[in-house]
């Protein structure tokens, strides 16, 4: 009986231990893939909570980014989804991008310069659009265009969806920089960690 009773408990502490190496192995392993995976592509959840969502400024001054569905972070093919904070006075460089781009304004207000004849060979001067809580614009594919927030005490709280991922993004010094001098920025500030090679520019 005493001899059955070592047996067992010998029995149960083997049994517990290999239920912590067990558990102990799946902890490694999630925090390795959890450093990594950042830019695995396993899909989007069907439900998500966007304020659950990360963000990250990407060292521009005024911005908060979180891309809600993208195509390095998640494999989207065809669109991705941004939301950005604009504090007050941020601004965007003045850039074009060979996709289409569609936002919606959640709150604040400011100021889009578009550049609607692009097709030039410089952008030239831009007409200015007064943006506010509930609109929505869009930009065209290529036409340059910056983005202010010229509310002095409100966040500009922005969601951008935008075709054909991931975005290339070529930026100017002004509106009158010929396209050739244009910056190529790719992969973008978020995409960084994930992509590598630029792709061909499309004017």
């Amino acid at each position: 009986m005493a001899a059955g009773s070592r047996s067992s408990k010998k029995m149960r502490r083997n049994g517990v231990l290999l239920i912590n190496l067990y558990v102990l192995s799946l902890f490694l392993l999630a925090t390795t893939t959890a450093s990594s995976s950042r830019c695995s592509i396993k899909g989007l959840p069907l439900v998500r909570n966007m304020s659950e969502l990360p963000q990250d400024s990407y060292g521009i001054g005024g911005l908060s980014h979180t891309t809600v569905a993208g195509s390095a972070l998640h494999g989207l093919k065809e669109v991705e989804v941004w939301l950005q904070t604009f504090s007050p006075g941020a601004v965007t460089p003045i850039h074009r991008h060979s996709c289409e781009e569609v936002f919606v304004v959640l709150k604040g207000s400011g100021t889009l310069y578009l550049a609607s004849n692009s097709h030039e060979k410089y952008p030239g001067k831009p007409q200015e659009y007064f943006i506010f809580a509930n609109s929505t614009f869009h930009i065209p594919v290529n036409d340059a265009h910056q983005i202010l927030n010229t509310d002095e005490h409100e966040d500009m709280q922005l969601l951008a969806i935008i075709s054909r991922p991931p975005v290339k993004v070529f930026i100017y010094e002004d509106w009158f920089m010929p396209h050739t001098a244009a910056k190529l920025k790719f992969p973008i500030f978020w995409d960084e960690q994930c992509l590598q090679a630029p792709p061909k520019d499309e004017l």
